[in-house]
């Protein structure tokens, strides 16, 4: 378990390291606006949650899952209005389309959090 804990936590540090590349505009454009901080927000707490996990302490796990959780799904309305979308790190999307609007659920995002959700069950299971 503690191998799995320690790819988990290198697939972190890369994730959030593409991300910080995006958000200095080492990896394609600069952004600009609200969604530059939004994504060195994320980028930054996904950081700070793999050196944790390296370290093997819990709070690194619970950072990763919230890390995921904010990339999981983005939402795009049909009309134009306020959208919700943070993309920090590898993504691919599975695209719904609604009357409404468009849903897109990052699967890379999915499969981690669901892998960093085992990790916490098992090992607070274990001790």
């Amino acid at each position: 378990m503690q191998e799995f804990e320690k790819w988990l936590a290198r697939v972190l540090l890369l994730n959030s390291a593409l991300a910080l590349g995006v958000c200095l505009g080492l990896l394609g454009e600069p952004l600009s606006g609200s969604g530059l901080y939004l994504v060195f927000g994320a980028a930054l707490l996904g950081f700070l949650a793999s050196v944790l996990s390296l370290k093997r302490l819990r709070l690194g796990l619970w950072g990763g899952g919230l890390y995921y959780a904010l990339q999981a799904a983005s939402y795009f309305p049909a009309s134009g209005d306020w959208q919700f979308s943070i993309k920090a790190g590898v993504s691919i999307g599975l695209v719904l389309q609604f009357h409404s609007g468009v849903l897109v659920l990052n699967m890379v995002a999915l499969a981690l959090l669901a892998a960093t959700g085992a990790t916490l069950f098992l090992t607070k299971k274990a001790n």
